[in-house]
């Protein structure tokens, strides 16, 4: 079971799109200028975010002043969310999803259910405010902008 790089890319544009949210709340932000914040391709986040908007994690308004923006706060949006709406809900085997005929005798099934019970804890419970908040703690503090 791997992450698909779409829903690794939506949480690290999330986390950009968080960051700048806390500067100036609510305000749409290009998303060419995520793009360029974490160096990833204009065209495969606008795949991403249309998706996003779907699943109404994100608003997008158009025109010259328009852009991205959380369509909640991000201490409410989980990873298990994003990665849903792009993916579906990561599993490492079959007899998570109820598709496997031997689950019932099978012994290595309860470690597999195990498994996708603590992956849906973890991200179920990590919110993008999380990750922004552990990425100033890595950085050593929120950074400092100077006009």
């Amino acid at each position: 079971m791997n992450i698909s790089m779409k829903s690794r890319y939506a949480v690290r544009a999330l986390t950009e799109l968080s960051r700048r949210d806390e500067s100036e709340p609510g305000k749409p932000v290009p998303l060419g200028d995520i793009a360029g914040a974490r160096g990833m391709p204009l065209q495969f986040l606008e795949q991403v975010f249309a998706a996003l908007r779907r699943a109404g994690i994100v608003r997008s308004r158009r025109g010259a002043s328009g852009g991205y923006s959380l369509a909640r706060p991000a201490t409410e949006i989980t990873v298990l969310e994003v990665v849903a709406a792009l993916d579906g809900v990561p599993s490492p085997a079959e007899c998570t999803q109820g598709l496997c005929d031997r689950a019932d005798r099978c012994g290595a099934a309860s470690v597999w259910i195990e498994a996708q019970q603590a992956l849906e804890t973890v991200l179920g419970t990590t919110t993008v405010g999380d990750l922004l908040a552990r990425e100033d703690a890595l950085r050593g503090g929120a950074p400092m902008y100077h006009i």
